[in-house]
């Protein structure tokens, strides 16, 4: 299975980076079509100059693959308890990689941490769209607020 995923994965990496070779006004359009026109201006302008990248691709692919086998794990709850004053965490409605139930899991596990849901129309994508962007620094910039205050 390794040695598939290996390959499968160099297959999609070069495929990626192969879209740098076309203009980027065709790399734009693909990336609305795609991404939707929704996102800022500076999402597509980071998803055509980065991501068809060799190197970057590859890194997201790892980060993907090596993220959905250490969210399979249960988490390290004493870990959590012992630092819970350092740890926030903010759900989103519609987030498959941070469901709900593991809102409720956290909250009865490790009851001091600072959970929150998004429930303003932000997507799992926030740091695509301006909006989503600039309520998500809002929200972390009162986390630091809150933490400093006490």
């Amino acid at each position: 299975m390794g040695f598939r995923s290996r390959v499968l994965s160099t297959m999609v990496t070069l495929f990626v980076a192969s879209l740098s070779l076309l203009p980027r006004r065709v790399l734009r359009l693909i990336s609305e079509l795609s991404n939707g026109k929704s996102w800022s201006n500076t999402a597509h302008e980071a998803c055509c100059s980065h991501l068809p990248q060799y190197h970057t691709i590859r890194n997201v692919l790892y980060m993907a693959r090596t993220e959905f086998i250490k969210l399979s794990e249960t988490p390290d709850w004493e870990f959590m308890r012992e630092n819970q004053e350092k740890i926030s965490f903010l759900y989103g409605i519609d987030d498959h990689w941070g469901p709900l139930q593991m809102f409720e899991e956290v909250s009865r596990q490790a009851s001091g941490i600072a959970l929150s849901i998004e429930r303003e129309g932000h997507t799992h994508g926030f740091c695509c769209t301006e909006a989503g962007s600039i309520w998500v620094a809002r929200h972390v910039a009162s986390l630091i607020k809150n933490k400093i205050a006490r």
